[in-house]
């Protein structure tokens, strides 16, 4: 799968925070799956990007002004099949925990 980082704003120091993250590609920009490994958590990254889901994403050596949208619904399942189809794995993690993993499209900044 490919990765990325995302610089996103921690919703509790304000402070900037660097991750690198696997996603997977849709017509709307980079998606990625909050799965925390299966944890009952979610991860830190989705916590600030709903607290600020303005953030920069470096792909490719190449970085740009995203903004983090929570997917739902019709859009949530097929990008949730993505997710499964590169790799099984993430499957494993919706099934460890009660939660809804949360699903985050990165499209560009306007």
């Amino acid at each position: 799968m490919p990765v990325l980082e995302l610089v996103a704003i921690g919703h509790r120091s304000g402070q900037e925070r660097s991750v690198l993250l696997s996603y997977v590609p849709t017509d709307s920009g980079p998606a990625l799956a909050g799965t925390n490994g299966g944890a009952e958590l979610d991860p830190a990254w989705a916590k600030n990007l709903r607290a600020t889901p303005d953030a920069r994403v470096r792909e490719g050596g190449t970085w740009r002004e995203v903004r983090a949208r929570f997917l739902d619904g019709d859009e949530y399942e097929a990008v949730w099949e993505r997710f499964t189809a590169a790799n099984r794995v993430y499957a494993q993690y919706r099934e460890a925990t009660d939660r809804t993993v949360p699903l985050i499209v990165l499209e560009p900044a306007s």
